[in-house]
């Protein structure tokens, strides 16, 4: 099976016949020298920047501590990795002979968007800016991730219970929502 890039590199070689060109057509060979493009809708190369991940990882928008939150991804990796496989197994493959939708995210970041996206405490839009991926990705990984949570028992479900009715959609009001949560809870220990 040819990957998205050879497809479309192999596309760009094809002289069409004047005569039915969907049919008739001569494909010239690659030159074995010749570096195949990267497929620019392939964002799995992308590392996440660590910025982006300290800052959604913080209290104030995954409702726990980071060292909670990582203890939760490390937690639910097992079941990330039973998804995977159902996911593997199942009949929904998309035929390209890949996992849809569990290339673009590593499993810390699909736990998460889906506790930011059951908390609501940030847009996936700001987040997916945050991260470098497109909206669609985190939505899709958050869906697909929720189910997970569940795994991780009723102290979660207590956090996952918040809801902000109106998240923070810019970087300057995400940053003003964690500085006012860091207040409140100097305030609350001194």
């Amino acid at each position: 099976m040819l990957t998205r890039a050879e497809r479309q590199s192999a596309e760009r070689r094809v002289e069409r016949d004047e005569f039915h060109g969907e049919w008739n057509y001569t494909i010239a060979p690659q030159d074995p020298g010749q570096q195949l493009p990267e497929d620019p809708r392939d964002e799995s190369g992308l590392p996440i920047p660590a910025e982006a991940t300290f800052l959604l990882t913080h209290p104030a928008l995954t409702g726990m501590t980071r060292e909670h939150f990582e203890q939760l991804v490390l937690q639910l990796e097992p079941c990330q990795l039973l998804l995977t496989e159902a996911e593997r197994q199942s009949a929904d493959r998309d035929g390209r002979g890949r996992n849809p939708g569990f290339g673009t995210l590593d499993h810390r970041h699909r736990v998460l968007t889906a506790v930011l996206r059951s908390r609501n405490t940030v847009t996936l839009t700001l987040a997916a800016e945050l991260m470098g991926r497109k909206r669609n990705v985190l939505s899709y990984h958050a869906g697909r991730s929720k189910p997970m949570l569940a795994f991780a028992g009723p102290e979660l479900a207590r956090v996952l219970v918040f809801h902000r009715p109106r998240p923070p959609r810019t970087l300057e009001a995400l940053k003003l929502l964690i500085e006012h949560h860091d207040d409140e809870i100097n305030s609350s220990s001194s």
